[in-house]
């Protein structure tokens, strides 16, 4: 049996809230407050990063770490690197360890990129002569070879992340760790740092990978964990891992807790109690879809007082400000009298003809008349359509193949005869 490349036990990190001291006269005030007082308001206060956290990664395994800002993921990886120390736990590394954790982390500006590349390459690990054995290849991979000599004080963010991810995967480690600093890259650089990072994990590299990028992290990673407030919420598959970040992430945007199926009210406004579910044809309620599949959305609520012309809107997105499909009543020319008291709205869609993923739908409400909006839950109501790995694009479109095939002239064992013709139809779902 083989050991963990990466093995994080009970693990716990805590932070200290309060004056930092970055001088030695601030220290020495300090020590005089604590021997003579504090001065009034004062506090000393703390709070845990990192929540007894365990986890542990086999050599050729990628894992995934997500959730909301400030749940401690990059906390994490600093755990991992060694930059930081648990106050409780044990975190251990096997092998060669690569991080990418900051933009131009390990740089120094004033020196040009080439010396940064020793430099940055001899603190991971690599000898000179490797080092200057992989040097075209860095340069080329991260695509500098014109700034190669300028010193990097002068380089682009974008720049100083392809160089660092550059030289990190051509120390052919052992373990690897990314935070989200690929975010500032360019597209066509992301791509090739996915693909690199799937080279790594063929050859047994283990990958620690932190993003906010859920198509980025499913399409490397096999499993995923979820951390929320420094504790982890979720461990397991990469799939299932994204509908526990979706709920996480509106618990961090709404500020109260919520389920797959949630009410909320728009700070001001007169709608309320807000309940969006979908249902097949039969009637029963569902949140796992395929593109194909004719649903009814049933959208119920509470006014807090009349609104002669009311609006609905139902929103489908794939990110807080992407919005992939808008159902308006107010555009199809459709206002409704609303009372207060409750009410209820259907909706009934042939199919979402989308790529198998996380959506999630978001329902606003407005007054037509005032011109104010009553209701407005972003985040709150997730969704997954399965397109059975189908659709590789954003749409999962009905489509046909056929194929003419030339008479044979030679072989006998053709499956198609002179004039005959294959054609297969392919759903978006059955």
């Amino acid at each position: 049996m083989t050991c963990p490349a990466v093995r994080v036990l009970h693990v716990s990190k805590r932070f200290r809230i309060g004056q930092s001291h970055d001088s030695l006269r601030d220290l020495i005030a300090a020590w005089g407050e604590r021997l003579f007082g504090r001065r009034a308001g004062a506090k000393d206060s703390t709070f845990w990063a990192v929540k007894d956290l365990s986890f542990e990664v086999e050599p050729g395994e990628a894992l995934g770490i997500i959730g909301p800002n400030g749940a401690g993921k990059s906390t994490v990886l600093r755990l991992l690197a060694g930059i930081l120390r648990p106050e409780a736990g044990e975190v251990s590394v096997r092998g060669r360890l690569a991080a990418l954790i900051e933009v131009g982390a390990g740089f120094h500006g004033d020196l040009t990129g080439r010396e940064n590349v020793f430099l940055n390459g001899a603190i991971l690990g690599m000898p000179r002569r490797e080092i200057r054995a992989k040097l075209d290849s860095i340069v080329a991979f991260a695509g500098i070879e014109r700034f190669l000599d300028m010193p990097v004080k002068r380089y682009s963010s974008g720049m100083y992340a392809r160089l660092g991810f550059s030289i990190a995967a051509h120390v052919d480690p052992d373990v690897l760790l990314v935070d989200e600093v690929l975010s500032v890259g360019d597209a066509v650089f992301r791509l090739r740092c996915i693909e690199r990072m799937r080279e790594l994990v063929e050859t047994g590299c283990s990958l620690v990978f932190v993003t906010h990028n859920l198509e980025q992290m499913q399409s490397i990673c096999q499993r995923a964990i979820v951390l929320e407030d420094g504790a982890p919420t979720f461990a397991g598959r990469s799939r299932e891992a994204v509908g526990h970040y979706m709920n996480a992430m509106t618990r961090a945007y709404t500020g109260r807790p919520t389920d797959l199926v949630c009410g909320g009210e728009h700070a001001g406004g007169a709608a309320g109690q807000i309940d969006l579910r979908f249902l097949d044809r039969r009637g029963e309620e569902v949140v796992w879809v395929r593109p194909s599949q004719p649903l009814r959305a049933e959208l119920s609520f509470r006014l807090a007082r009349p609104i002669s012309k009311l609006v609905v809107e139902l929103n489908l997105r794939a990110s807080v400000n992407e919005n992939l499909l808008s159902f308006n009543s107010g555009r199809d020319g459709l206002v409704f009298q609303g009372h207060v008291g409750e009410h209820r709205v259907t909706l009934d869609i042939p199919g979402l003809r989308l790529s198998g993923g996380q959506y999630f739908w978001n329902v606003r409400m407005w007054d037509a008349e005032r011109g104010t909006t009553e209701a407005d839950t972003p985040l709150q109501f997730p969704m997954v359509i399965d397109d059975e790995g189908r659709a590789t694009g954003s749409l999962a479109l009905e489509h046909q193949w056929a194929f003419d095939a030339p008479a044979p002239e030679t072989r006998r064992d053709t499956q198609c005869a002179e004039g005959e013709a294959i054609a297969v139809k392919v759903g978006g779902g059955r």
